[in-house]
């Protein structure tokens, strides 16, 4: 059948297939020597040629009919994970919160594609955001390998796709070990404070190293669990000791909180112009810049491990250290069931450094 010119086309793919026929359209892109090339990108496949035929013709009218969806109202990566999680959260078998928190983390990790529509999504696309975090821990890229698995079974098993892309991918990590970490010397603490609002976000490396929160679990504070006036707030992720947990303010940093602090914005941590990080957008964009601008070389858990360091060469208590660290205290069954202290008592340890 002959079809106008950028009308788009039908074709019969080999093999034996549940969908042969495929709908695609063409552009014209230049490859990386500049020569103009034709490039194919498919919208949908059908099992019989009218079918596709009508969803082309919709296509190009921006309609919707009931056998199908029109490419304008196809699901985006976006939409196609909140799909997804909706599913998943309505089986017997429930997900952690600990683990959905990790799973937002992975999405956000594909912010690259979350407006691209689901179906047009090719696996380079998705190597291409696998291979911005290849330098993260076994963790952070088996998050979005089981996000990707997940996704991707899903839109299958309900004829959204009729390929699961992530056959083939690449899944590369970098071996991490505790020996990697490095706390900030006392003279890179005082430089800090020397820069502090000098250079940008210098206050959130200052915050981390007084609270002992993880960058993820920092940049997702809710402004609602900020308690400025009783010294406190609520947070924390990954363990179910972790999870929620009471992260007194040290008085060295509550001007900091203060100054952060906006009750009409969701979170306390925002970029200047109001937009939430992401961690993906804090570590490229501000926390490496940061360090280079400093003249330092540190990963932005070190604030972390700054932080215990501290506490232990003041004699903070150690039941509090865990508490306010989110260390599980299952091993000790003394201190981790009839040990209890109260946020004076937190408070008085946190600001001993």
């Amino acid at each position: 059948m002959k079809l106008p010119n950028s009308y788009g086309s039908v074709i019969k793919l080999s093999g034996n297939r549940r969908r042969p026929y495929a709908v695609r359209i063409s552009r014209i892109e230049n490859d990386s020597n500049g020569v103009p090339r034709r490039k194919f990108k498919y919208l949908g496949y059908f099992a019989k040629p009218e079918l596709a035929y009508t969803f082309l013709a919709d296509y190009n009218k921006g309609i919707v009919v009931p056998e199908h969806v029109a490419y304008n109202d196809a699901p985006t990566f976006a939409d196609m994970y909140n799909k997804w999680k909706s599913y998943r959260k309505s089986l017997k078998n429930q997900i952690s919160e600990s683990a959905w928190k990790n799973y937002g983390i992975a999405f956000n990790h594909f912010s690259d594609l979350h407006d691209k529509k689901f179906i047009s999504i090719r696996a380079d696309d998705l190597q291409d955001c696998l291979n911005k975090y290849n330098t993260k821990s076994r963790s952070t890229i088996s998050n979005m390998r089981a996000l990707l698995r997940g996704m991707y079974q899903y839109a299958k098993n309900n004829d959204y796709i009729e390929k699961d892309m992530t056959e083939g991918l690449v899944f590369e990590w970098t071996q991490s070990s505790e020996a990697i970490h490095d706390r900030y010397t006392d003279e890179e603490i005082d430089l800090l404070w020397n820069k502090l609002y000098i250079i940008n976000n210098v206050d959130i490396i200052l915050i981390m190293i007084y609270t002992g929160l993880r960058p993820s679990e920092l940049l997702e504070i809710l402004t609602e669990d900020v308690h400025i006036k009783e010294k406190y707030m609520i947070g924390g992720m990954k363990t179910d000791a972790g999870i929620g947990r009471t992260i007194p303010i040290n008085e060295k940093i509550l001007p900091l909180i203060k100054k952060r602090y906006d009750p009409n914005s969701k979170f306390l941590i925002n970029n200047k112009y109001g937009n939430h990080y992401t961690y993906g957008t804090y570590m490229n964009g501000n926390f490496n810049t940061c360090m280079s601008k400093l003249g330092l070389q540190h990963l932005p858990h070190d604030g972390r491990h700054t932080f215990a360091s501290l506490m232990d060469s003041a004699g903070a208590n150690e039941v509090c250290i865990k508490l306010i660290m989110g260390h599980s205290m299952k091993n000790d069954v003394t201190k981790g069931t009839y040990t209890h202290k109260t946020l004076e008592e937190l408070l008085t340890e946190v600001n001993k450094i």
